[in-house]
């Protein structure tokens, strides 16, 4: 039963449908020198879907223009290149996590909406010194979880079960890995090495639960895997000083934070991510 499960997920991986090659080349070109926002236009403007979702984004209350955007280049001149790269690479995650029906729907938008927060954080956590880039970790925060987003739309008949040994006690990692051959990190990682991911990504993908196996950038890593789980504690209502202690003092050193000032950024951090539903609510 459990190869049959695990083949059903290899088959899954290599059905779903490709990572956009604008995506990808939008993702390239921002970590040039010297970019500018029109570059990314010319790559944007020649997928019509990304093009319209990213207007209809860019228009939400979560960026709070005063005036309708209407153009790609009104778009990049007023979001830069980081905020408009980050900007493709959300609406390419929010056609991975949508399924169709409306159950499917209603858990896709979960999905997003998560990851969404995820990167949120893990950006204003980056920004607090400075050692990791802003936009690197918005993009590890959003794509840290995609594994999740095969489970549900490929196998959601033995989430039943993964949530059973959950309730037993057994981590998220372990239950998904006794029900189904591999876990969310694993299909994840392994998903995101079809879609020609960087390695970078491929490595935070795999290790946001245990940043300390981190292979290729430990600080990125360690970025995503605190933005994940300041956003399920404050998701579950929880404030972030008792958050704050269950990392290790090595954990928060990696990040260049220390537990007074990580429980400091608490009401930024709430105020910010309160935003996120402007977002999902447009797309």
């Amino acid at each position: 039963m459990a190869t049959d499960r695990l083949n059903l997920i290899l088959e899954g991986i290599q059905n779903l449908d490709p990572w956009p090659p604008v995506a990808l080349k939008v993702l390239q070109l921002s970590r040039q020198p010297e970019i500018c926002p029109s570059d990314l236009i010319r790559v944007i403007q020649t997928d019509a879907s990304i093009t319209a979702l990213v207007l209809k984004l860019c228009n939400s209350a979560f960026y709070g223009f005063q005036q309708r955007i209407a153009s790609l280049p009104e778009a990049g001149n007023l979001l830069g290149v980081e905020a408009l790269s980050n900007l493709v690479l959300t609406t390419c995650v929010h056609g991975a996590c949508s399924g169709s029906g409306s159950r499917g729907s209603a858990r896709g938008r979960r999905l997003w909406e998560r990851s969404v927060m995820n990167a949120l954080a893990a950006s204003l956590l980056a920004g607090i010194d400075g050692q990791v880039s802003r936009d690197r970790a918005y993009t590890a925060g959003l794509l840290q979880n995609i594994g999740h987003t095969l489970i549900h739309h490929h196998c959601a008949d033995f989430l039943v079960e993964i949530n059973a040994l959950r309730r037993e006690g057994a981590d998220q990692l372990c239950a998904e890995k006794d029900v189904l051959g591999l876990n969310h990190a694993e299909i994840g990682a392994r998903l995101a090495r079809r879609w020609d991911l960087p390695d970078e990504l491929v490595d935070v993908i795999l290790h946001h639960h245990q940043p300390d196996r981190a292979q290729v950038d430990p600080r990125l890593v360690a970025v995503a895997h605190m933005g994940e789980r300041v956003t399920y504690a404050l998701a579950l209502g929880e404030g972030l000083g008792a958050l704050a202690y269950s990392f290790s003092d090595a954990k928060l050193a990696l990040q260049g934070i220390d537990h007074g000032r990580f429980e400091l950024i608490e009401n930024s951090l709430m105020a910010e991510l309160q935003k996120v539903q402007h977002l999902v609510t447009a797309a």
